[in-house]
């Protein structure tokens, strides 16, 4: 009886070991990447269409001059040899499941390749309620009704640069869903932050995502499937 009760209790831990080592190194068998396989970021803007997917992330609008370990970072995903980060993922799956256009949130000046330097300038940005300029912008924002608004939540608060983004626009009689990458803040301030670069628009509760199913059962929920 005793030897059952130790096989039982060494396979519940190895099966506890096995998720965790899943959970928190999904990328573990993964090669590290060159710079040049990581993503400049998504961009599809059709004619006709009333769904745009705005997303930001760091991934695209950071500097890389050496390989990738996406292993040990938790933000960055190799999918089929290309370095993706979670709000591109995200808006992705948004983008497939609405039938939306796609559209990337670039600042013209990229963020510092090492941790330590996005970090300060981020917060430094945030302090100092800053603009970053934005090196790409959307034509033809007067035929979209509905924006999902993909991106991290960074000092508990959307980037700066997201907040340049919203401003660019009149987004009046628009309905605004957040969609957040970030579990230990949520949405933050975000949903906040909105309504008040966008007074007039609509703002949704949004989401803070864990996966790309979350982002899809939350926008089916919402009636915003494609047909």
């Amino acid at each position: 009886m005793k030897k059952g009760k130790v096989i039982i209790g060494i396979i519940l831990v190895v099966i506890v070991a096995l998720v965790a080592w899943r959970l928190f190194f999904p990328n573990l068998l993964a090669e590290n990447a060159a710079p040049e396989d990581v993503s400049k970021g998504t961009v599809s803007m059709n004619e006709g269409g009333n769904i745009l997917v705005a997303y930001f992330s760091l991934t695209g609008n950071r500097i890389y001059t050496t390989e990738v370990d996406a292993v040990t970072s938790a933000s960055l995903n190799i999918q089929d040899g290309e370095v993706l980060g979670n709000a591109e993922i995200l808006a992705r799956a948004a983008r497939e499941t609405t039938g939306g256009d796609i559209f990337f949130i670039e600042v013209s000046e990229k963020y510092p390749e090492s941790f330590d330097g996005t970090s300060e300038r981020s917060s430094t940005e945030q302090s100092q309620d800053a603009r970053p300029e934005l090196a790409a912008h959307v034509e033809n924002m007067e035929q979209y009704t509905t924006i999902i608004l993909v991106s991290p939540t960074w000092w508990g608060a959307l980037p700066q640069a997201v907040l340049t983004f919203l401003e660019e626009y009149d987004f009046s009689g628009k309905t605004i869903i957040p969609i957040a990458t970030s579990q230990g803040s949520g949405l933050g301030t975000g949903p906040r932050q909105i309504t008040a670069a966008c007074p007039d628009a609509i703002v949704e509760d949004g989401l803070s995502a864990n996966d790309v199913s979350d982002v899809t059962e939350f926008l089916q929920d919402m009636g915003l499937a494609q047909q």
